[in-house]
């Protein structure tokens, strides 16, 4: 599959970003983040484990070898999915910050409704507008991201058969909406230059030729 060829994964991509999340959340079994306590002296303290960051070297990017360019060509694709994953992230937590407050299951319909709607306009030709391979690598940082795959997203939000839904229209283009993130094995170099956007401590990159 060529690059431009074919986006029909990055138009499942939208729309279990947007549709996926923004739907199906005042089931009482959907999704929900736990965070563990403790009580020290009346005060009540969440427990937050720390990813563990890994300081890499600067990669030297004056000399126009393939790997350089691989490498270059890479951060070009993360910088364009990274955000859209921690989009995901933000959008759970608005949600879930939200709906506590709403009184009835009508006014969380129609917060969500409305909230599906501004996600629709907002990103949704942003996202179709993505190339496979970053399609590809958004999958991958929402796992990142979140710690849960998107077919485990879309299972836990949307119910099963939405989950194989969206799992067998992914299959057809050649994806798994099941992709783990493996920072320490294949996704290493992924890891690498998303801990360096992280940090700020990204290389400068070299301009682009004319």
């Amino acid at each position: 599959m060529g690059e431009h060829k074919n986006r029909g994964i990055v138009l499942v991509l939208a729309c279990m970003l947007i549709t996926g999340i923004a739907k199906g959340q005042n089931d009482s079994s959907g999704f929900r983040f736990f965070l563990p306590i403790t009580i020290e002296n009346g005060d009540t303290l969440g427990n937050v484990t720390l990813r563990d960051i890994v300081i890499y070297p600067r990669r030297d990017l004056s000399r126009n070898t393939r790997a350089t360019r691989q490498y270059l060509r890479l951060v070009k694709k993360i910088r364009r999915a990274y955000p859209y994953a921690q989009l995901a992230v933000h959008i759970l937590e608005s949600i879930y910050d939200t709906l506590p407050n709403l009184d009835t299951k009508r006014q969380q319909k129609r917060f969500l409704k409305a909230f599906d709607k501004a996600l629709r306009e907002r990103y949704m030709d942003e996202l179709k507008n993505l190339t496979v391979t970053e399609g590809r690598i958004l999958l991958k940082l929402i796992d990142r991201e979140t710690g849960y795959t998107s077919f485990y997203l879309v299972e836990e939000l949307r119910g099963q058969l939405s989950a194989i839904f969206w799992q067998s229209l992914a299959r057809l283009f050649g994806e798994n909406l099941k992709t783990q993130y493996e920072p320490l094995g294949e996704d290493r170099i992924i890891e690498e230059i998303v801990v360096k956007i992280e940090t700020g401590r990204l290389e400068p990159l070299p301009p682009s030729k004319k």
